[in-house]
């Protein structure tokens, strides 16, 4: 590696040598040097080397621990929503500048969801992947490309959306959604990933953050929607209106009337739903973030809580 990158961390178990089955005193009774023949007077006879006493291992047969290696960099990828395809989604990852630090999650089934109100209703997929990538190498300054693909038997891995995370941004360890590019007209599609490791209540916190954030966002975006489908409605009601009173047909002006009620009763509906199911999913999601910050506590009895996270 270049001065400017950082290393491969490696991290030893600094076990006492007792404890790991070395002996360090010396053998109680000195070898004698036997000669291939037998014959331990000859001085002249070339000597075959004598093998050291193996020591005993705690181990038996086992091979001993190998020291653990600390990947360089680690970069979490957590969902991918917006897309456009419902196949298998896998997403690569790799390091610019490093053409042999690919990496990739294991492919996951996507979701379909439908977003919007009306006639600007659109389904689109999303997928959960919650997949941490371990680069064993990581250049100082270098940006890391993520490629979000449809996994098919049936062809090549069609691209979903790509996006460049900043060197900036990696050092800053950044948490977040990213809009994809590439993703396909009408699509606004985003891929959520997290650079580096947090203590478990700092991530807890985040998550709950992030899933309010989200709720709001997703609310706000359905109030606007709703809002812009009543303003069509009104106008489109009241040019029918406007056309019954120049008819003088008050038949024309009731339905008019009629179907604007209908039609602005609809999209009322359907944005409480909407927010409803924002709601839902994302008290759903914060459930299951504090109930998985919980049983990891219990599982280390309090031990995480404690951990460096730096």
């Amino acid at each position: 590696s270049s001065s400017n990158s950082w290393l491969w961390p490696f991290r030893f178990d600094l076990t006492p040598c007792s404890a790991m089955g070395c002996h360090c005193g010396k053998a109680s009774g000195a070898v004698d040097p036997v000669s291939p023949g037998g014959d331990t007077n000859d001085s002249n006879t070339v000597l075959d080397p004598v093998e050291p006493p193996k020591p005993e291992s705690d181990h038996g047969d086992e091979e001993p621990p190998q020291p653990e290696i600390v990947p360089a960099l680690k970069v979490a990828v957590l969902s991918v929503e917006g897309l456009r395809s419902s196949g298998g989604i896998f997403v690569e990852a790799e390091v610019e500048g490093l053409s042999d630090s690919k990496l990739k999650t294991p492919t996951v089934s996507g979701r379909v969801t439908t977003h919007g109100i009306g006639e600007k209703a659109k389904e689109t997929v999303e997928a959960d992947l919650k997949c941490e990538l371990g680069f064993l190498e990581y250049t100082e300054g270098a940006a890391v490309t993520f490629t979000v693909r449809d996994s098919d038997p049936t062809k090549a891995a069609e691209i979903l959306g790509r996006v460049t995370l900043p060197a900036s941004m990696v050092m800053a360890q950044y948490w977040g959604k990213l809009p994809l590019k590439d993703a396909g007209e009408g699509f606004e599609a985003s891929l959520e990933v997290r650079v580096g490791e947090r203590h478990i209540l700092v991530q807890t916190a985040q998550e709950i953050t992030n899933a309010i954030s989200d709720a709001v966002g997703d609310i706000r975006e359905t109030y606007h929607e709703a809002k812009d489908a009543e303003g069509e409605v009104y106008h489109e009601t009241t040019q029918e209106v406007n056309k019954g009173m120049s008819d003088l047909s008050a038949t024309e002006i009731n339905e008019a009337v009629k179907k604007g009620v209908a039609d602005a009763s609809e999209i009322a509906v359907e944005a409480a739903v909407e927010v409803k199911k924002t709601v839902k999913d994302n008290a759903v999601e914060i459930y299951h973030d504090v109930d998985d910050a919980w049983v990891e506590v219990k599982e280390t009895r309090g031990t995480v809580c404690f951990a460096c996270w730096c």
